[in-house]
């Protein structure tokens, strides 16, 4: 019996450690520092999120926030009036220096866009670093058509490319 508790334990940290590891920042005011890099989010952002890491792609750092902003913030009585359209931003790091790269929509209330592990909110999951850089899988409406894309950050400069 103890050895089917340890298993069960061990199972379920292996299960949660490959869950996303992208989490809410709560206080959205303040700059944010990821690994001694300051970085001063946008104003106006309803959530703000990131995995807090550097990942190193090829020989240089990388990090990924993801801003939410209201979808419609002057009519919240329409459709989309409380949802949200989340932006994944990517910065290269050199020299403690953040510099944005890219920007990609990554869920969106008003255009129908959302990422595969969405449905569970707050769940990013489908967002991956690999040694090329960032894999994204979206679900499309309305048939829910699975879309993948990669952004190649091992190039002269970035890339985002769909993968069949």
């Amino acid at each position: 019996m103890k050895h089917i508790h340890l298993l069960v334990f061990f199972l379920g940290a292996a299960l949660n450690a490959s869950a996303s590891e992208i989490k809410e920042i709560f206080n959205r005011q303040k700059p944010l520092t990821i690994e001694g890099v300051t970085i001063t989010p946008q104003r106006k952002l309803v959530s703000l999120y990131s995995d807090g890491k550097l990942h190193t792609v090829g020989k240089k750092q990388y990090f990924l926030v993801i801003n939410g902003f209201p979808s419609r913030p002057g009519n919240p009585t329409a459709q989309c009036g409380v949802g949200q359209e989340m932006y994944a931003d990517i910065y290269q790091v050199e020299a403690k220096n953040a510099t944005r790269v890219q920007r990609i929509m990554v869920v969106s209330c008003w255009r129908s866009l959302e990422l595969d592990s969405w449905q569970k909110q707050d769940d990013f999951s489908s967002i991956t670093w690999n040694k090329d850089g960032v894999i994204f899988d979206w679900i499309v409406p309305p048939k829910f058509t699975n879309l993948r894309a990669q952004l190649n950050l091992n190039t002269v400069s970035p890339e985002l490319v769909f993968i069949p």
